[in-house]
């Protein structure tokens, strides 16, 4: 009888322990660490994380962290890039992008920032991601995670049409337009702005 007693109790702080670590809030991670920035992001998201940085992405003076998402459900294909930040001392999911055209497979995503801004954006090249289906996509993007804005170049090859870039409306920096274009004029000097994101 004594001995099924401890076992109860024993079940019952095991619950509790569990639960507590559950709920338990996180208030403190080593930003230097990229181990626990990860573990951070799978924590709050429990997803497909493919990428994780910290960095100064929505004030240039608190750090915080971006992780990328890719998702391959037939309705959802893409990826997707979140904002975890302080919010009353504790770290949410304070944004999440829109899902994006691209794969975390063989691309390019890093950190960076134009001398006219403050804080850190989110660069992501899908480089040949889509080359190969008898044309060829590449995308370019640039997520400013402070006006919740996402940037974005789309370079199209087709055989009958030649080589095609499209910038996005809501490029309003001439140095992010700038460096859209330098970026593909260097491989394809007969490069033409479109205005339509779909040949």
């Amino acid at each position: 009888m004594l001995s099924n007693s401890k076992y109860l109790l024993s079940g019952i702080i095991s619950i509790l322990l569990l639960i507590y670590s559950c709920g338990e809030k996180i208030k403190h991670v080593n930003f230097d660490d990229p181990r626990a920035v990860r573990n951070v992001a799978n924590k709050l998201l429990k997803d497909n994380i493919k990428f994780s940085s910290a960095g100064y992405f929505s004030s240039d003076s608190t750090r915080s962290i971006i992780a990328g998402i890719e998702s391959s459900e037939v309705d959802q294909f893409g990826i997707a890039f979140t904002l975890i930040d302080f919010v009353d001392d504790e770290l949410k999911v304070v944004y999440t992008t829109n899902t994006l055209n691209g794969s975390f497979d063989k691309c390019i995503v890093d950190k960076m920032k134009f001398s006219s801004d403050t804080n850190e954006m989110i660069y992501y090249n899908s480089k040949d991601y889509y080359l190969g289906t008898g044309g060829g996509d590449v995308y370019l993007y640039i997520i400013n995670f402070v006006n919740r804005k996402v940037y974005y170049a789309h370079l199209m090859v087709e055989k009958s049409v030649g080589v095609s870039l499209y910038l996005s409306d809501n490029i309003d920096n001439p140095s992010m337009r700038q460096f859209f274009v330098s970026y593909f004029k260097k491989d394809y000097h007969a490069l033409r702005i479109v205005r339509s994101d779909v040949l």
